[in-house]
């Protein structure tokens, strides 16, 4: 039985990258989710932010889903190799809004912070 090169043989890239883009928006849910924990009633700050990370957390999967497909459908480039599409911008966009987010989650918890004096 022999043994075909690694790149004859189809991979489960397409695969890894959507789990790895449907992990990222389970941690944006998880975040989500931590924000509405606290034992207070939830302030109209709270609530957007939830709101967007919820819709950060589905935009995330469905570009997941989008560069799974990607990955799927060779290209040749001009020289004659087979190529992926960058994901420089889906990337760019994720992680920007997740700063976004932290930044506008870190401001929200300062001003609700309550200090004993």
């Amino acid at each position: 039985m022999t043994r075909r090169p690694p790149r004859d043989r189809p991979g489960l890239q397409a695969e890894r990258t959507e789990l790895a883009w449907e992990r990222s928006g389970l941690g944006l849910l998880a975040a989500a989710a931590l924000l509405l924990v606290r034992h207070v009633e939830p302030t109209l700050g709270r609530v957007v932010l939830v709101g967007v990370d919820l819709a950060l957390a589905l935009l995330t999967v469905w570009l997941g889903r989008v560069r799974g497909r990607r990955i799927r459908v060779p290209r040749e480039d001009p020289a004659g190799r087979l190529t992926v599409a960058d994901a420089r911008r889906e990337v760019l966009l994720v992680g920007w809004a997740v700063v976004a987010v932290a930044g506008a989650t870190t401001l929200l918890l300062l001003t609700q912070l309550q200090i004993p004096t």
